[in-house]
């Protein structure tokens, strides 16, 4: 894994997006050996960066890093007051209705795995609102937007509806051939913490996707 397989959304002194390939980890692992994104762009750059969020390893999608020391505390205070839009592109097992606009739970660690649960502490609330794009009975595509961010929760979500995210190998069933996940952080929308400006950054959809994941009609934007 190289930089030329991660492509950059937006750059400017502060603040950095990517556009993270599938099966790279975004930060290092218990193998410090294995290439990881932030890694990757610390050594093209030379540089220290600070990464702002996380995506799955499987998990496709734009990633926001910071470039300057002046960007750490504002951007991770945007973040935290979640003064930031996060547009997901799911494809579902299964018909997902229109009327599932909304799901809530609580998530935490239990054995070791993440889960939905029905009670928990204010810190574990995990609500998606979901908006379906095209349906049909073997698969739906959906657009998720996180108004929390707990680990895999999208995915716990879509689990919890009776309908596993296409490809999920944890909380679904893998793709024989070997295709990721059909789970991609599509775009993010937030106000520059330091200059005001109002960003809208896309990331394209992998080349996958058309290929595996869409029903012939469905069109990608």
């Amino acid at each position: 894994m190289s930089l030329s397989d991660v492509s950059i959304l937006y750059e400017d002194e502060h603040l950095l997006a990517v556009n993270k390939p599938p099966f790279l980890p975004v930060h290092v692992t218990l193998d410090p050996a294995r290439p990881h994104l932030q890694g990757i762009l610390e050594k093209k750059l030379g540089q220290t960066l600070t990464l702002f969020h996380r995506l799955d390893v499987d998990t496709t999608g734009v990633v926001l890093l910071g470039k300057s020391e002046a960007i750490k505390k504002p951007m991770s205070e945007v973040f935290l007051g979640r003064e930031i839009k996060k547009t997901y592109s799911v494809v579902v097992v299964g018909r997902w209705l229109e009327s599932w606009k909304e799901v809530r739970s609580f998530i935490k660690k239990t054995r070791g795995h993440w889960a939905n649960f029905t009670k928990g502490r204010p810190t574990e609330r995990a609500v998606t609102h979901f908006r379906v794009l095209h349906s049909g009975a073997s698969r739906s595509w959906v657009e998720a937007q996180l108004e929390t961010g707990k680990t895999h929760q999208i995915r716990l979500h879509c689990l919890e509806m009776g309908h596993p995210v296409m490809g999920d190998r944890v909380y679904g069933k893998a793709d024989p051939s070997g295709v990721p996940i059909a789970l991609h952080a599509r775009c993010v929308e937030f106000k520059h913490p330091l200059t005001g400006a109002k960003l809208k950054i896309e990331a394209p959809f992998p080349s996958y996707w058309r290929e595996k994941w869409l029903d012939p009609g469905w069109k990608l934007p």
